[in-house]
């Protein structure tokens, strides 16, 4: 990399702070136990019939389909040769995001893209999900090459994982753009070094990268500098397209190189693999070049206010139309969002910047602007808590406050699973009485994945005798299968992640076996990696997601248990002549404490809960009470341990009978020391045996132990006043409008 890409950015507008780069780890700590798994991981890089580590498994099975059969079965003798031409998905499969995979030939592989993954709704707490670096780890020899296509999360963001589990020789490939952002990742995870390893490679540059000869296609995205990957060997040629689409006239003057792929179509491609993200949409993407003018004629067609603009940050193409707009209109443009910062700044390295920062209006300056002559570009199309449009929504941004003579332009497209995070900010939005224009027809976003048409096209451009749809969902997956085969590719299937696929190449089809063309060779034993956003990484179990949900549906109860190993009792002089029964009733300055011989456990404890209805407090006193008579039937001298497993026992059930809750319980269980102040409350636990009755509204309630605790305050009167009622007796149920009504807090409607 020397000599390119060099240069020094600014932070936020001019005369802001040199862009710093926060270290959140030392090169080690932030690999969690994610290394730790490589055990049992055998490498399927052959079929081997009968044999557990590598046995088959079925292509065309998908989630819950494993019985099903397809052309890929291996025949009875599993009389096959090494395939010539080997491909094992890590991750990216039946699935968006987390591309990453293994290309390889004669035993020698390469590494496709090293992405993460953003976790689902039920993974509470996770930030990312990772490939099995683990398995990367225990197979390192193998792996002689790293190959980047784009700089988007979904292929480098696993980077700080995966570079720790290869050679520290192991080179890494990728294009100028995509090098800055993945310098910076290194450098935040002090992995860069001298930076020697990472290498920048040119578009129509060819190079040696492990067994193949390396070339990279530019293609058109959603980013810049997006690559497709030429792999050649002597077992034939393999074309990758990487995320794709064409755009008939880009912004930045890139052309997808049609001229390249047409040339190594007529070579002859052994095995294409392509981007399935929207094999569903019919025709074809809109060019950028529509969405700048969309962008420039609704910033002039608002005269009074500022303009706000929220896109996906490192989409830099749509900064070109902002550039535009802001031009045409004579006004200024600021950054809110660290992120867009960040990906400028890469972008200017690389001398492919549309907007200089040190132009920018610094975000702290905003207020001070007239809202006339600015545009605002802003994170937080997603609706991210902690972004700086949902915040302002919301009233939480110290940068950007909405005025009702604001006009949003939602230039992006809501991810699936996102909707409702969206619209609740775009509610709040609209609340605040700016205008908000996010409609299909205001033509403010382009997808950067290519719709049916023009996977067509590459299809028939690159005429491969095999095809492997990748880079989508299952279904995707399946109907890129499909169009493949109606564009005349008779060699296409479908795998899933860590299926090793063979490829022979067909002018070599009768010297390898009876299975023909395709070979699945078997099945890797993957594990899925998750990190908490810190240092926390490792498997589910290690960052215990089923617990986390667990605990957010269903609660958590806390017990401090003290626990005497027999009841204290009063002991008289016999020289005095009292009995022990007198005794009780009138003490004696000759009475002594002390614990009886033998006896069974007595306790008492206290108990706390956590994301729980407790009944104002009722089901805590049931749960203390049935933790304290839990013990009653362990003999003196029960193991901590045993209390423990028998209290926990007691109180889920106390619980689920209670609440119809399954909680988690944590009880802690510790041995008391009897003491003649014990005494009092231990003789009125053996009396009130069954006790847990308050004695009147003032002395509260006992427990069985004798423990005494705070009187419950009198119930509130609810009933709220001076209000409208929300819906008659008879009228349909609903939030009366009010919506989010988990949010309010007035005494009123608690």
């Amino acid at each position: 990399m020397t000599g390119r890409g060099r240069g020094r950015g600014r932070g936020r507008g001019r005369g802001g702070n040199k862009f710093k780069i926060r270290e959140s780890s030392d090169g080690k700590s932030h690999l969690g136990t994610t290394l730790r798994y490589q055990d049992n991981k055998p490498f399927p890089d052959q079929a081997k019939a009968g044999k557990g580590d590598t046995s088959p498994a079925y292509a065309d099975a998908g989630p819950g389909m494993d019985s099903l059969t397809s052309p890929l079965d291996e025949s009875p003798g599993g009389l096959i040769d090494d395939a010539p031409i080997k491909f094992l998905p890590l991750g990216g499969l039946g699935e968006i995001g987390m591309n990453c995979a293994l290309v390889g030939t004669e035993n020698r592989y390469v590494l496709l893209d090293a992405g993460l993954m953003f976790p689902d709704h039920e993974e509470l707490g996770i930030q990312k999900v990772l490939p099995d670096v683990s398995f990367l780890a225990r197979w390192r020899d193998k792996v002689e090459a790293v190959l980047i296509t784009h700089g988007h999360e979904d292929h480098i963001g696993a980077l700080p994982w995966v570079i720790p589990a290869l050679d520290p020789s192991t080179p890494i490939y990728a294009g100028l753009f995509t090098m800055q952002l993945i310098q910076r990742r290194m450098k935040e995870f002090n992995l860069w070094g001298d930076g020697s390893r990472f290498k920048v490679i040119d578009m129509g540059e060819r190079f040696r990268a492990g067994p193949f000869e390396m070339e990279a296609v530019r293609v058109t995205h959603s980013i810049p500098d997006c690559c497709g990957l030429i792999f050649r060997c002597a077992a034939g040629t393999v074309v990758h397209t990487g995320d794709w689409k064409i755009d008939e006239n880009p912004v930045d003057g890139l052309n997808f190189d049609r001229a390249q792929f047409e040339r190594v179509g007529k070579e002859g491609v052994t095995l294409m693999m392509s981007d399935s993200t929207n094999v569903l949409s019919p025709g074809r993407t809109i060019s950028e070049s529509l969405i700048r003018d969309s962008l420039v004629q609704k910033v002039l067609g608002h005269k009074s206010g500022r303009i706000i603009t929220t896109q996906f940050a490192s989409n830099i193409h749509r900064l070109y139309g902002v550039k535009a707009a802001a031009d045409a209109s004579g006004r200024k443009i600021a950054f809110v969002g660290m992120s867009l910062t960040t990906y400028l700044e890469a972008a200017k390295k690389a001398g492919i910047h549309p907007i200089d920062p040190d132009e920018l209006v610094p975000a702290e300056e905003i207020e001070n602007v007239n809202p006339n002559e600015l545009i605002v570009v802003t994170t937080g199309s997603q609706g991210e808590d902690r972004a700086q449009l949902a915040r302002a929504a919301f009233g939480g941004s110290h940068l950007l406050t909405l005025q009702p003579d604001d006009l949003l332009l939602y230039s992006a497209k809501m991810i699936p699973g996102n909707e409702k995070r969206v619209m609740r900010m775009m509610n709040a939005i609209a609340a605040r009485g700016p205008q908000i224009a996010m409609k299909r027809e205001d033509g403010l976003h382009s997808s950067g994945h290519a719709y049916r048409d023009e996977l067509t096209e590459i299809l028939k451009m690159l005429n491969p005798e095999h095809f492997l749809p990748v880079h989508g969902e299952y279904a995707f997956l399946k109907e890129h299968e499909l169009l493949a085969r109606e564009c005349g590719v008779s060699h296409s299937t479908v795998i899933g992640n860590g299926q090793m696929l063979g490829v022979t190449p067909l002018r070599n089809g009768k010297s390898h076996g009876t299975l023909g063309n395709l070979h699945l060779l078997g099945q890797a034993r993957l594990q899925t990696m998750f990190n908490d956003g810190g240092k926390g990484s490792g498997t589910s179990e290690d960052l215990a997601i089923e617990e986390r949900m667990r605990i957010a549906t269903e609660g958590i109860i806390v017990v401090d248990l003290e626990v005497f190993d027999a009841p204290l009792v009063k002991q008289t002089d016999p020289d005095d002549g009292a009995s022990s029964e007198s005794a009780a009733e009138t003490p004696a300055a000759t009475a002594t404490t002390q614990k009886s011989p033998k006896g069974n456990l007595t306790a008492r404890a206290r108990v706390t809960s956590r994301s729980m209805w407790t009944d104002e407090g009722r089901m805590l006193a049931k749960i203390r009470d049935a933790a304290e008579r839990s013990v009653e039937s362990l003999g003196s001298g029960a193991r901590l341990s045993a209390v423990e497993r028998t209290c926990a026992s007691a109180v889920r059930f106390a619980a689920r009978g209670y609440s119809g809750k399954r909680p988690d319980v944590i009880v802690v269980a510790h041995r008391g020391s009897g003491s003649p102040s014990d005494k009092a409350r231990l003789d009125n636990a053996m009396s009130t045996a069954g006790g847990g009755v308050p004695d009147d509204a003032k002395r509260g309630m006992t427990g069985a132990s004798g423990t005494k605790y705070r009187p419950r305050a009198a119930r509130r009167d609810t009933t709220p006043r001076n209000v409208r009622p929300l819906r008659g007796p008879g009228s349909a149920r609903g939030d009366g409008g009010g919506g989010a009504r988990h949010t309010r807090r007035d005494t009123e409607y608690q």
